[in-house]
């Protein structure tokens, strides 16, 4: 139980770091001292678990997908992580091997960011079809992430609907 409930908060992570379109730069613009809410109705909590149960299957099937583009291109995931991470920082010349794994890791680039955006597209369309709004949907996931309170309700929901 304590798997699932652990992978659940992975997967609810990865998942969410894709969906909230814009999320992050409303994020920026907020206060840094914002009050969580921490009294959710069961209703609203339990709509968040619906969801999320959604999501779980969309996330895993694009994981598979960016997995296998990866290795297609001919990267271990562990090297295009490194190149990734050495894009960001901007010395990927630097830390690529060549001109053929700098192409290869551009190439599962592509295909990667065109499975986030269609997996983005689902995500956002199960949050729609949900009884929450993006914002309520939003201050859930934050309060999930940041009170100890409601991510223990949360988790506690999820296992009984895993059960």
């Amino acid at each position: 139980m304590k798997y699932l409930t652990n992978q659940f908060s992975k997967i609810l992570t990865l998942s969410i770091v894709f969906a909230l379109l814009g999320f992050a730069a409303l994020a920026q613009q907020m206060p840094t001292q914002m009050e969580i809410k921490e009294d959710f109705k069961d209703s609203e909590l339990k709509e968040f678990v619906k969801v999320n149960l959604e999501l779980m299957p969309i996330q895993e099937k694009s994981q598979e997908g960016m997995l296998a583009a990866i290795e297609a291109s001919g990267l271990t995931v562990e090297r295009f992580q490194e190149l990734a991470q050495a894009q960001q920082g901007g010395n990927l010349t630097d830390v690529a091997e060549s001109a053929e794994e700098m192409a290869m890791f551009n190439e599962a680039g592509q295909k990667v960011m065109g499975m986030q955006q269609d997996m983005q597209t689902e995500i956002q369309q199960v949050i729609e079809d949900s009884k929450l709004s993006q914002q309520e949907f939003q201050q859930l996931y934050m309060a999930y992430t940041q009170s100890a309170k409601v991510k223990a309700k949360v988790d506690e929901m999820m296992a009984k609907e895993l059960n």
